[in-house]
């Protein structure tokens, strides 16, 4: 995935702040099986970290902090933490109350507990343990469960499950089903289907999944496709034809037009490929067989078009076949368009000849209008006089009123010009009004007498 160097190194820095010296305090994760467990596994075989770094000395972290590049600072906080660890982790790991920024403390604490867990990882469980419950404990025991599953990813998963509890337990075995995957994916998503039935399987899966579909995307597919149907089978198809699909559209394509018991997966396919060539995207949608996956995928097609080139959408929209399908999809075209652009998704309708169509459309980009940016839209009426246009406007603006802003909804209703439409608008508007807040409707009628009539109409 285009995205998955960068991911990675967010999640090295993950690593946070509120820490106290485990001794004078209890930890809430029940960290008992964590000794016994290591001590089966052994430490981890992993190479020593380098020996050379700055000094733990107060001085050397003062400088650090004083460095006003925020890459640089982190980086010698990094190194400053790696060196802590490997000469006295415990102090180390006391200096980390002394470092003010968020994200700072993430970048130190992450290289001191991965490097203290390559030659103690019982301690440096035990240090997460003193953690405030929360992102930063969960991060923490996520960078030791990395360390841990590097060299015995079955037993770091056992620890994990057994030992922690909510965000914790999901960061540690996001982390360990990572690490695992890159030694040996086939057994971590077996890991990850005995434990089907859990959110932890669930989150695993998404993790060996991602890593399978930047390796070998088919292996990972088959796999998939050979769990029975149910929501672990979603998962694993989802994830790995969603990372597929960004990185190589039409290969994740194809292996659909090959396998149809999967051609539910098309929309998914369709969206990361509509990303990087919609032109491409929509024609493969357009070849589906299923209606309904037919009608998902190209949905999806224009969802990342019209967000980003709306016209060209429209236009490509206007050469479909389906007229049916055709409609619907301008309607989703341009209610996107006029979430971002409402002006010139109106200034693009006054190219529909038809009238009807025309005034179809119209109404879609008014109500997504209305409902995004009433005030905005309100302002617009006042400076377009046009009847058929702003009668439209009005009735869209008087329903997205009509529960926050009732009089409001009134006002933009009254001004509709055409008698029948007026009618119309401000019986539904009163009639909302009355059954949610009858005092203040009746109220508002005592001031009004004239629009009594219309709550008793049928």
């Amino acid at each position: 995935m285009k995205h998955h160097y960068l991911t990675a190194i967010l999640g090295t820095l993950l690593l946070l702040t509120n820490v106290g010296w485990w001794w004078g305090s209890g930890s809430s994760q029940d960290i008992s099986p964590v000794t016994n467990a290591v001590q089966s596994v052994g430490t981890p075989s992993i190479a020593t970290p380098p020996t050379k770094g700055p000094s733990t000395a107060p001085g050397s972290l003062s400088s650090a902090l004083t460095e006003l590049n925020v890459a640089n600072r982190r980086a010698q906080l990094s190194i400053t933490a790696a060196a802590g660890a490997k000469d006295d982790p415990k102090a180390a790991f006391q200096q980390l109350v002394r470092i003010p920024g968020l994200a700072d403390k993430q970048a130190y604490l992450n290289a001191l507990l991965s490097s203290w867990a390559l030659t103690d990882t019982a301690a440096a469980i035990e240090a997460c343990g003193t953690l405030s419950p929360g992102e930063l404990r969960a991060s923490a025991y996520a960078a030791v469960a990395a360390v841990w599953a590097s060299s015995n990813p079955a037993e770091a998963a056992k620890w994990a499950t057994a030992s922690l509890t909510g965000t914790a337990r999901e960061s540690a075995v996001t982390s360990v089903a990572k690490a695992w995957s890159q030694k040996n994916p086939s057994d971590a998503a077996k890991w990850a289907l005995n434990n089907a039935q859990s959110s932890t399987g669930t989150t695993a899966i998404a993790a060996v999944m991602e890593h399978w579909a930047n390796t070998s995307p088919q292996d990972g597919a088959a796999w998939a496709e050979t769990i029975p149907e149910g929501a672990f089978r979603e998962a694993a198809l989802n994830s790995v034809m969603a990372e597929w699909a960004d990185q190589y559209p039409a290969e994740a394509a194809a292996w659909l037009d090959k396998h149809p018991l999967s051609a539910d997966k098309a929309s998914i396919v369709a969206a990361g490929w509509a990303e990087a060539d919609p032109m491409a995207a929509g024609a493969w949608a357009l070849k589906q067989t299923d209606q309904e996956v037919k009608m998902g995928s190209i949905n999806s097609v224009i969802a990342a078009w019209s967000g980003s080139a709306p016209a060209e959408a429209l236009q490509w929209l206007g050469r479909v076949p389906d007229a049916n399908l055709r409609n619907s999809m301008t309607s989703r075209a341009l209610a996107t368009w006029a979430t971002d652009d409402p002006s010139q998704a109106l200034d693009y309708t006054s190219k529909i000849t038809e009238p009807a169509a025309r005034s179809e459309a119209q109404d879609t980009i008014f109500n997504t209008w209305a409902n995004s940016a009433p005030d905005t839209l309100a302002q617009w009426i006042t400076k377009n006089p046009n009847p058929a246009t702003s009668d439209n406007a009005r009735t869209q603006l008087s329903t997205a009123w009509a529960d926050t802003q009732p009089e409001n909804a009134l006002a933009a209703a009254g001004g509709i010009r055409d008698n029948e439409r007026r009618s119309e608008a401000l019986q539904t508007v009163l009639a909302n009004w009355a059954e949610k807040n009858p005092s203040a409707a009746q109220a508002y009628l005592r001031r009004y007498p004239a629009l009594a009539p219309l709550l008793n109409q049928p």
